[in-house]
This record gives structure tokens, C-alpha cells and sequence, in this order.
């Protein structure tokens, strides 16, 4: 499939953080936690990972990640909502991609037997990108869309912006939607159920915000 360009997005405003790599923040007994990253704030990585090249940080709202030098590493966090809401869930979140050649976005559709899942992603360039990770393992692309900037048709966005990724659920399908505009769908196997929740992969340095999830028709 080929890609789908896009000539909405949304300007950066109040977003406020230096770019470059930074160094974790000083450890802390009781972390502070991203409050606009709501029932996923609990479960992120605040401060450094031992195991791996990850950073977490958090100001109290938003929810910035970084991994400075692994181009082939992948994190994800995610919720794992009770059986009865398949197929009509709804769940979506803000990334900005501060830096870096990686990807950013929702987790979507995991289960550990047979293990699969879907990334919906968007890197620095304004391309997004949808994922299925196969149980024989690997990253499959489904199929992508072009962010531009309506400023310079042909061009992605000015600098780091804000884009908003959201899935809809309907049965065992999910609609893919970017900025209130809907680019393809997700079917197949792990559509429309599974765990829920945000991942990154590569060298990046982003930002998330706004983690919502809910239920066709309903809050």
C-alpha cells in the first residue's frame, strides 16, 4: 500500500523541552509520575533502565523517552483491558518526536501467546507508519501516510510538532486515525484485542502526551 499524504498537523505551542541527550534525572524513591499519561503512568520507566538503553523522565505530566545510542532497540509499555471491551475500544496518545531517526507511538494489540503485536509510529519527518510484529518474530511494515506541511506541500513538518495517533476498534478491525484523519485500517491477526499502550524503537529522543484510552461510544 502505498503511502497517504497528509496536509494537517499541528504546530509545536507551548512545548517547551531542550533538545540533544540528556542525562537521567537524580533517582528518586517514589518517582513522579506523567499525570497526562493517565492509566499508563503507573507502568513507565522512570529513570534510568538497567537492562537496557532507555531514560525516562517525566516533569508531573508529559512523559519523555530516550535512548541515545541503540538503533535497534525497541521499549513498549502497555494495559491489558479486560476481555469484554474487544472490538470496541478506543485508545490514542500525542507523540513528539524531539529528536533522533527512531519512531514513536501506540502499542497496540499485544499477546504473549503466540506474541504479536501492531506499532502505530511516527518518526521526526512527519512519516507514520504502521507495524506488525509476527509471533516468528521481525517487524513487518502494513502500510504508512505522509504528514506535510501545508506551508510546503511536499515537505513534513518545520521542526518538532505534535501529532496525535488514535485507534478505533470495530469488531476485529481498527481504524487508523492521525490528526482527525483516518489513513487505513489495522485487521487481521491481534486486531481488536490485546494489550493497549506506547512504544518507541531506535535512537530518539520524544515525547508523549495525553494517553487516553476508552470505548466506542462511550468515554
Amino acid at each position: 500500500m502505498t503511502d497517504r499524504r497528509l496536509g494537517r498537523w499541528k504546530p509545536l505551542a507551548a512545548v517547551c523541552l531542550a533538545l540533544g541527550w540528556v542525562a537521567p534525572a537524580p533517582a528518586q524513591n517514589t518517582p513522579q509520575q506523567a499525570k497526562s499519561l493517565g492509566p499508563l503512568a503507573e507502568f513507565l520507566l522512570y529513570g534510568e533502565d538497567p537492562d537496557g538503553p532507555w531514560i525516562g523522565q517525566t516533569d508531573g505530566n508529559g512523559y519523555r523517552l530516550l535512548n541515545p545510542d541503540d538503533e535497534g532497540a525497541i521499549t513498549y509499555f502497555f494495559l491489558q483491558p479486560p476481555p469484554a471491551d474487544d472490538g470496541k475500544r478506543t485508545v490514542e496518545v500525542t507523540a513528539v518526536v524531539l529528536q533522533g531517526d527512531g519512531l514513536a507511538g501506540l502499542f497496540y494489540g499485544y499477546t504473549e501467546q503466540p506474541k504479536q503485536y501492531h506499532l502505530v509510529t511516527v518518526d521526526g519527518g512527519g512519516q507514520v507508519t504502521v507495524f506488525h510484529r509476527p509471533p516468528e518474530g521481525g517487524l513487518n511494515r502494513v502500510f504508512g501516510a505522509k504528514i506535510e506541511n501545508p506551508d510546503n506541500p511536499g515537505q513534513g513538518p518545520a521542526g518538532p510538532v505534535p501529532i496525535t495517533l488514535r485507534l478505533v476498534e470495530k469488531g476485529a478491525t481498527a481504524s487508523v486515525v492521525v490528526n482527525d484523519t483516518t489513513v487505513g485500517t489495522i485487521d487481521g491477526p491481534g486486531a481488536g484485542s490485546g494489550g493497549l499502550g506506547i512504544a518507541a524503537a531506535g535512537r530518539i529522543d520524544t515525547l508523549f502526551l495525553d494517553f487516553k484510552l476508552g470505548a466506542v461510544g462511550g468515554e
